[in-house]
């Protein structure tokens, strides 16, 4: 296998890449080269938070349309139910996205992206939330310091109430960060890389399936070879493939569909009211979750779509899916007596995405930038301290400092 040099771009966590990079063709067996950005991939993060919404909406439990989903769309709740494999999408395109933003950056430089990404739109979502909350009447409130404690994106390993559930998510999407940093100590090479992508979910997956204790301190155990699929997809996209490299893509696929046969098909049906979850046809969409990742970076036709919209579409993702489930339901609530279930379910949808824009225009673009870049200086200047020699005044050595912030590319 060929290596082809690839200069890795940011992505967009918690939920999906922003800045994928869209691939020039290179000779067969080796990676394409990114040129640009894979607009598609933007576009997918979006279908993938639609499908989550519509689940919410119209197929889990909630008496916002004064009966039960499945009463209120009796067709359609049998099919939204298997929206929940979005979250399945939102983990791959998490591993591939992740470790791209990831390679050939330092510790600062990744930590700073993270942040920045992260949490300006959350803590708006949290605030937002949080006001509506203690105005609706329906809604249970949450305590100040409950609001406080989940501005800190911390607030489930510490078992504090979250402000709005979907914000599960992001505890499992930080442990996965945890385990990319880890590779940036070390140093991120091709090995070391499809050592974790494949060890790693293996063991997360045996324990997932055997140990319930163990899922209920570490919440990505059973997500594990989620980001791994998407995590050994971003190798083939950037380095080539190998046979060996597309059975470590079916092994971790074949691990997802079993975790979400075995726990996420009861889980499913738990939360919903109406008829259960087929295992096989779940098992097919979690396979579609990785498959259509696939075909995003690698099918031509697909990967070089350079249409704009694509990006826009992709930029309200994270907004979206922070903020739609209570801002709908109260929506749903005020608005399907009078407009019908149908047009309410358009027209609440189509609010979401606008608040969703909102907060993209106005709250993500204006502090992403500034929050990314001091938080990389506080963190650069502490990383110089710890590497400069003490009563020197020289830089740290270049050799040296590559090691300690993961920068190398040693096999």
């Amino acid at each position: 296998m060929t290596r082809v040099p690839a200069t890795p771009r940011s992505g967009t966590p918690g939920p999906g890449p922003r800045d994928a990079a869209r691939p020039v063709a290179g000779p067969p067996g080796t990676a394409p080269q990114p040129s640009s950005r894979l607009r598609a991939m933007d576009a997918l993060r979006l279908l993938a938070a639609l499908s989550v919404v519509l689940f919410h909406f119209t197929a889990r439990e909630q008496h916002r349309w004064g009966m039960d989903p499945d009463e209120a769309f009796p067709r359609l709740s049998e099919v939204t139910p298997y929206g929940y494999t979005g979250v399945h999408l939102f983990f791959v395109i998490s591993g591939f996205v992740i470790l791209m933003s990831a390679w050939g950056r330092s510790v600062p430089q990744f930590v700073a992206s993270r942040v920045s990404r992260l949490y300006p739109a959350f803590w708006a979502a949290v605030l937002l939330t949080a006001v509506l909350r203690w105005a609706w009447p329906t809604f249970e409130t949450r305590t100040a310091g409950e609001v406080v404690a989940n501005l800190t994106m911390l607030s489930e390993p510490f078992g504090v109430p979250a402000v709005d559930g979907v914000y599960w998510t992001l505890w499992v999407e930080i442990q996965f960060y945890a385990a990319v940093l880890l590779l940036l100590l070390v140093g991120i090479t091709r090995r070391r890389v499809l050592l974790l992508a494949g060890a790693g979910p293996l063991v997360c997956t045996v324990l997932a399936l055997t140990v319930p204790e163990a899922r209920g301190l570490l919440t990505g155990l059973p997500w594990a070879s989620m980001f791994g699929a998407g995590m050994v997809l971003y190798v083939i996209y950037r380095e080539g493939h190998t046979r060996g490299t597309w059975a470590l893509v079916g092994l971790n696929t074949v691990q997802g569909v079993v975790v979400a046969v075995d726990q996420k098909a009861p889980a499913i049906d738990a939360l919903t009211t109406g008829t259960p979850v087929w295992p096989p046809l779940l098992a097919l969409a979690v396979v579609g979750a990785v498959g259509v990742v696939a075909v995003v970076a690698f099918v031509p036709a697909v990967r070089d779509l350079d249409l704009p919209v694509l990006t826009t579409a992709g930029a309200l993702t994270y907004p979206l899916y922070l903020t739609h489930e209570y801002y709908g339901w109260a929506l749903i609530q005020a608005l399907h007596p009078a407009l019908g279930r149908v047009t309410t379910l358009v027209v609440v949808v189509s609010v979401c995405l606008a608040l969703a824009w909102v907060l993209h225009r106005w709250v993500e673009r204006p502090l992403q930038r500034p929050l990314r870049r001091a938080v990389e200086r506080v963190l650069t200047r502490r990383h110089r301290r710890e590497v400069e020699p003490v009563g020197s005044s020289a830089p740290a050595s270049p050799v040296r400092a590559s090691v300690l912030v993961g920068a190398g590319d040693r096999r």
